[in-house]
């Protein structure tokens, strides 16, 4: 599969800690690894990753979905 899985950055600061975002494997590692809770917005982001690597979701999708997870944790972002 050649399918391009990067987008837009998104820079977040999770526990004082910032980092850009720029595909959908790190949107992934970071809603799995570094979310502070698991909200309603944040796994529906998580099941939007699964869904681009089966070709059934865009990137662009699963970055909409992190800025609403992180709109719903109250994680700082810029975009």
């Amino acid at each position: 599969m050649s399918k391009r899985r990067s987008f837009k950055p998104v820079k977040i600061t999770i526990n004082g800690k910032t980092r850009t975002v720029y595909n959908v494997v790190q949107a992934g590692n970071t809603l799995l690894n570094d979310w502070p809770e698991q909200t309603p917005a944040a796994k529906a982001a998580e099941l939007l990753v699964l869904d681009v690597f089966n070709d059934i979701a865009e990137p662009e999708q699963v970055r909409r979905a992190f800025i609403t997870a992180a709109r719903a944790s109250d994680i700082k972002f810029t975009s």
